[in-house]
């Protein structure tokens, strides 16, 4: 029908060839399930694995499926940034490719869209190391004092969107992970929904405290930065000039 919304789907990838099959195989049946044209956009983070080869036979075996390669390793905020401007849908939901945040979960984050323009994953019963836990619990806590920020799961990989959400606001380098303040800042309504956490069964994690403290601190006095010079304002009366 010519008036349905259209979903997109964008996965950043690096390094997942033993997790790819059974992503995609889920998500075909959620969205299967939904009804209406969807498409699924996964973006090769210039993986060193068999991880563009697996994203082959899948691209091969299902037209709603796309696949994006960097030529070289840009990180996660280029990722998603390049399957949002390639994305034709008018929801996009993003979401980790290592099987740690579930489909299933993606309706009810849709449900919400009605109300709110985006709909933030919050992982409560996370399932990381303590030491991956502290540090997220810690960040969130110098994130809500630094800018007000009431966000408890800014990282949560899994998130719906309206289109124009994704149009209007900007992603930096490593600022994917403070969206939802992103989002806030201007002008949109977030709302956090409770969504199922698995622990990782294949592959590595690409991130460490050691990768992630530091760069963390400096990305979080940037968007505190932005935070406080960013211009707000609301017209409440405008007068055309008149023509003579």
């Amino acid at each position: 029908m010519a008036n349905e919304q259209k979903f997109s789907v964008v996965l950043p990838v690096h390094n997942e060839e033993e997790n790819l099959k059974e992503l995609h195989s889920r998500l075909r049946k959620v969205f299967e399930g939904l009804g209406g044209p969807y498409e699924i956009i996964f973006v090769d983070d210039a993986s060193t694995d068999k991880s563009f080869d697996v994203l082959r036979d899948i691209n091969a075996g299902n037209p709603h499926v796309r696949v994006i390669r960097f030529k070289k390793n840009r990180g996660e905020s280029a990722a998603l940034a390049a399957g949002f401007n390639a994305a034709r849908g008018d929801i996009i939901i993003a979401m980790d490719a290592d099987l740690q945040s579930e489909p299933k979960d993606i309706p009810k984050l849709l449900e919400k869209l009605k109300d709110y323009d985006v709909v933030w994953g919050q992982r409560v019963e996370r399932q990381d190391d303590m030491i991956r836990n502290t540090f997220s619990w810690g960040g969130n806590f110098v994130r809500r004092q630094l800018i007000g920020d009431d966000a408890t799961d800014a990282g949560s990989p899994l998130r719906a969107m309206k289109r124009e959400v994704t149009r209007k606001v900007k992603l930096f380098k490593g600022l994917h992970r403070f969206y939802p303040t992103l989002c806030r800042m201007e002008g949109f309504r977030v709302i956090e929904v409770p969504i199922t956490h698995y622990p990782r069964t294949h592959g590595q994690s690409k991130y460490n405290i050691r990768n992630r403290l530091f760069k963390y601190l400096i990305d979080l006095l940037a968007v505190k930065w932005m935070h406080n010079t960013h211009i707000d304002y609301e017209i409440i009366e405008e007068l055309d000039e008149r023509t003579p």
